[in-house]
């Protein structure tokens, strides 16, 4: 669920080069002849083209592959990378270093995946300094006569994080094998960069799931992506809109991106530059320990609660329901550009929702059967309940979008959750406008009403319920006492920021106020409740229970 900025203290930033130097000692070793000429026949004299040849074989079906397997941002876990080829590259020189720019198409998935993976390659007699950095971040050792180094990922590397800054700021173009890199500041980079950006302390990278991070000067974030998709980047075009266009205070303000341009036409956002927010960590976090202090109180002293045991917590949210609504007021603005422009909700789309629900069900209940002797014991029988509910389950679905409604579709944020909102100062934040992960550019661009979204944060405090109350009644001879306590809490805090998006989204958005389960806010409801279980059954069966409870409670439903 979403990721932190982390404050980093650069006085006390421990070495962990030292820790890391065993795990290079192990890596293969690298033979060049020529720095990174060495694999490309092109760029070599004729009498060594084979030379060239055979190193970059080995670096595409050796080398890359056993790092990239390894990485938290390879999507495809578990299948082997049969060779990891560099489709295009650029030979990037700035400040007297030179980095290997490269985008790696991986055989072996289906789809034969775009990577990118910039390169940086580091001597150990005259740059000590750069092959520690490397070192965190190593993919190979390398020889080149008597000289020995290392090349690792760049984004580890200093100098690399800066010359995207001023390569951003300088709105550069860097030409590749068969196209360009494209530096590309907006509107705010000057008021977000600062005047010396050699000053910036660069943070150690972190690697997440699908990007890395590395902060500098706690006034810049570096974003860079790795699986790559053609197109119009969502969170770069959305950013760009909240930050220049709609001016919404409560977002990540952007400051450039760089993108690759093909000689075809078509392109490729690479990185993504945004301003920097001092925060508490991300609302999913900050809500599971509130509800462990809360449940672990309670199971102490057994005490019964005050009338207002949640009101602390309760007040944030409906901050956090106020500032949901003012996001999407922001998105709803009339006379904005194409891409942002509002359209009207028809009768067409909700019979289309509704369609689409009922598809995702039967595909759903399918999974749910094929994988049920995979389940734990304790959930068969629920899901044995659901998979015999079917016929109620299509009733409920043509029910919810039976509803008469007016509204506007507008864009969204997609994939909206209490992991997507930093708590700041007693406000909040919202990040990673990247949209759902499993849908293309194209169809995360697509207008929608923007109750997804409220739909979205509604089944996340299902989820931190559930959680919880798993975490805490771990051990304990009577974990059901607990249930009560926390449904208590989910309700007040469902309710508590319904009605601050109600009362902030007044009527420019629907013609009702939302009501859980209710309409087609409760049709979205049940279709994130039939993803969440497709996605749990895939990937974690012991969390089956929380998806497969909320669809249960979604049909009978009053």
């Amino acid at each position: 669920h979403g990721f932190y900025w982390f404050r980093l203290a650069t006085d006390v930033d421990v070495p962990r080069w030292h820790e890391d130097r065993s795990a290079v000692e192990d890596l293969p070793m690298l033979v060049l002849f020529d720095g990174w000429h060495s694999l490309f026949r092109e760029r070599v004299v004729p009498w060594r083209i084979g030379m060239a040849e055979k190193t970059r074989a080995q670096f595409e079906t050796d080398v890359l592959p056993r790092y990239i397997e390894l990485q938290r941002w390879y999507a495809a876990k578990g299948t082997p990378v049969k060779r990891a080829r560099i489709e295009d590259h650029a030979l990037w020189q700035e400040d007297g270093q030179e980095w290997l720019v490269a985008l790696l198409e991986l055989d072996g998935s289906a789809d034969n995946p775009w990577y990118f993976l910039p390169l940086a390659l580091a001597w150990e007699e005259r740059e000590e300094e750069r092959v520690r950095a490397l070192t965190s971040a190593a993919i190979v050792k390398a020889r080149q006569q008597a000289n020995v180094g290392v090349i690792g990922d760049a984004f580890a590397d200093e100098s690399f994080c800066r010359a995207i800054v001023k390569g951003i700021a300088a709105n550069k173009e860097v030409p590749t094998a068969h196209g360009k890199l494209r530096f590309r500041p907006t509107a705010a980079f000057a008021s977000l960069a600062g005047a010396d950006l050699a000053a910036l302390a660069v943070g150690r990278q972190q690697a997440l799931s699908s990007n890395t991070l590395v902060i500098l000067g706690e006034q810049l974030m570096l974003k860079g992506y790795r699986r790559l998709q053609r197109g119009v980047n969502p969170e770069f075009e959305v950013g760009q809109f909240l930050t220049e266009v709609a001016r919404y205070p409560n977002c990540v303000p952007i400051a450039g991106c760089v993108e690759y341009a093909h000689a075809d036409g078509g392109t490729i956002t690479l990185a993504l530059l945004q301003g920097y927010v001092s925060n508490q960590g991300d609302a999913w976090t900050y809500t599971l320990d509130y509800l462990a202090r809360y449940l672990e109180e309670r199971r102490l002293n057994g005490a019964a609660d005050p009338a207002d045991v949640h009101g602390a917590y309760v007040a944030l949210i409906r901050i956090l329901g106020t500032r949901s609504a003012e996001l999407h007021r922001a998105f709803a603005q009339p006379g904005t550009e194409a891409a942002f422009a509002p359209e009207p909700l028809t009768e067409s789309d909700v019979a289309a929702y509704r369609n689409q629900v009922q598809i995702e069900a039967g595909d759903t209940l399918r999974l749910l059967g094929e994988r049920i002797t995979q389940l734990p014991e304790p959930l068969r029988a629920s899901a044995h309940t659901l998979i015999s509910a079917q016929g109620r389950l299509n009733a409920r679905i043509s029910e919810l979008a039976q509803v008469q409604v007016r509204g506007l579709k507008t864009r969204f944020h997609g994939d909206y959750h209490l992991g997507q909102v930093l708590l700041t100062k007693n406000d909040f934040v919202v990040i990673d406008f990247e949209g759902e992960p499993g849908r293309g550019f194209d169809e995360r661009r697509v207008k929608q009403p923007p109750m997804r979204d409220v739909a979205g944060m509604l089944r996340s405090f299902n989820y931190a319920r559930c959680s919880a109350t798993r975490n805490v009644a771990a051990g304990i001879d009577d974990p059901e006492r607990f249930a009560p306590l926390a449904g208590a809490w989910e309700s007040e805090a469902r309710n508590a920021f319904l009605d601050a998006y109600n009362a902030a989204a007044g009527d420019e958005l629907f013609d009702a106020p939302l009501q859980a389960g209710v309409g087609l806010l409760g049709l979205f409801e049940l279709e994130k409740a039939l993803y969440e279980l497709r996605y749990e059954l895939q990937n974690r069966p012991d969390w089956v229970n929380i998806p497969l409870q909320g669809i249960l409670e979604l049909i009978d439903a009053p």
